[in-house]
């Protein structure tokens, strides 16, 4: 499975800078044939393998989200049926009353975005093995894609030219709800645990509260 998340996030990136490429192409093609450039060859010939291009980049970027959707919602199902079949329905509720009082403790360690996806870009290696598994308060991030069916958002830092990115997955109702009333472009500052670090696409984290 990780082989087939490194080949899509491969496949997106190269297919993103084709794009990128054919769309200048395109551009400078409608400019040569003038008027009549629906007319012309080598505007058709451009045009359409800029759409093909364009549906493998967004195909590859779907897939490569429910891929990773599907395997931390697992892992959290599993986790969460693990504890239902070991209890009783009553010592259920105080377990869940139990977590509810020890999340406060949690030792969330703030993080500046733009720091976070410089490590990873400087030495991915490094980055998975200082954040993997910790739990941070990410700061100064601002939303650039908001899931349709809520299962992820995406957040970015300030540098425009890199892809790097967090993808915060929400792991309780709250986190779900509060990703509703979010716009992309909005500054945010999210609390999670980092479940993996990428060198092609940045951070995953488990997402339990959103300011």
């Amino acid at each position: 499975m990780e082989f087939v998340k490194q080949f899509l996030s491969l496949t997106w990136l190269v297919s993103l800078i084709a794009f990128i490429v054919y769309w200048r192409k395109k551009a400078g093609a409608r400019k040569a044939a003038g008027e009549k450039y629906k007319d012309d060859e080598n505007y058709k010939n451009v045009s359409r393998t800029k759409r093909i291009i364009g549906l493998v980049c967004i195909a590859s970027f779907v897939i490569l989200g429910f891929i990773n959707s599907n395997a931390n919602s697992g892992s959290f199902n599993y986790s969460s049926s693990s504890s239902s079949s070991s209890s009783s329905s009553s010592s259920s509720s105080t377990t869940s009353s139990s977590q509810k009082v020890q999340e406060p403790s949690k030792n969330y360690v703030e993080a500046d975005i733009d720091i976070l996806l410089g490590d990873a870009k400087n030495n991915a290696a490094k980055a998975n093995r200082d954040y993997k598994g910790k739990y941070v308060k990410i700061i100064n991030g601002s939303v650039f894609n908001i899931e349709s069916n809520a299962r992820y958002i995406s957040l970015k830092g300030s540098d425009p030219y890199t892809l790097l990115h967090v993808q915060c997955y929400p792991k309780n109702q709250d986190a779900k709800n509060a990703m509703l009333n979010l716009s992309t472009g909005q500054f945010v500052t999210v609390y999670g645990k980092i479940t993996d670090v990428g060198e092609i696409l940045g951070y995953s984290l488990d997402l339990e509260k959103i300011e």
